[in-house]
């Protein structure tokens, strides 16, 4: 069975997570050792899009999809997306670090580049709700119709936020919203968010290198669903993203 991997970081953290560090070569080789077939590949939050982009373009044995990372306050982001366009396939967006919500003003360029270029955008989702609530990339798929939306961590990587999410991205009845297991660790919650939302709207992803595939990918192999259910969920959904 396919699996791609649809969220890792590599590079340099800020202190936020100890300054630590991963290069390409330990992502390649941990990713080949979990049986992930390729991966969306962002920049952890102290590693610059042009470095990684440059790192991962010399990998030959490994499909890694790359993924800006999104802040509205570098200035050379709108020069390297129009530069590199054709390498990017993902925009990732932080709102705890960035401190803005996706509904921000600041945000709207970024989204409207996106919609352009059929690029979805990764949003995390976590505890603080009053800026990185999983409501927020909900009203955001409203207002950019075009763009496909990943509520990173299934919403908020708690399991009432979790099931919240689901029954919110259900009852929103978009077609442009997707739920991402990275760092979602209570398989009962990952079989009631599947269950709610449909395994159609699941994406896998580890949190590389803050976790490790072979953390998560048994919460998905237990999973009560069909095989073809799990199939979508570890590679299905996401190529249908990236085609």
């Amino acid at each position: 069975m396919k699996i791609i991997d649809g969220h890792i970081h590599i590079g340099n953290w800020s202190e936020i997570f100890l300054n630590y560090s991963s290069t390409v070569e330990e992502a390649v080789e941990v990713m080949k050792e979990s049986g992930v077939d390729g991966a969306v590949a962002m920049p952890a939050d102290a590693t610059s899009n042009e470095e990684l982009l440059g790192e991962i373009k010399k990998v030959k044995d490994f499909r890694f999809y790359f993924c800006a990372w999104v802040n509205p306050g570098d200035k050379g982001l709108t020069g390297f997306l129009e530069k590199n366009i054709e390498d990017v396939r993902f925009l990732k967006y932080h709102p705890s670090l960035i401190r803005k919500r996706i509904t921000d003003e600041a945000l709207v360029p970024y989204l409207e580049i996106a919609g352009q270029h059929k690029l979805p955008v990764i949003v995390h989702c976590g505890r603080w709700q009053e800026i990185a609530s999983y409501e927020y990339p909900i009203e955001a798929a409203r207002n950019f119709p075009k763009v496909n939306f990943v509520l990173a961590h299934l919403g908020g990587d708690q399991p009432s936020l979790c099931t919240s999410a689901a029954k919110a991205v259900k009852e929103s009845g978009l077609k442009n919203l997707y739920l991402g297991t990275e760092s979602v660790r209570e398989f009962y919650f990952v079989n009631e968010v599947v269950k709610t939302a449909g395994a159609e709207r699941i994406l896998f992803g580890s949190d590389y290198n803050l976790g490790l595939p072979k953390m998560y990918l048994p919460i998905i192999e237990k999973l009560k669903i069909s095989n073809e259910e799990k199939e979508m969920i570890l590679s299905g959904n996401m190529l249908k993203l990236l085609s």
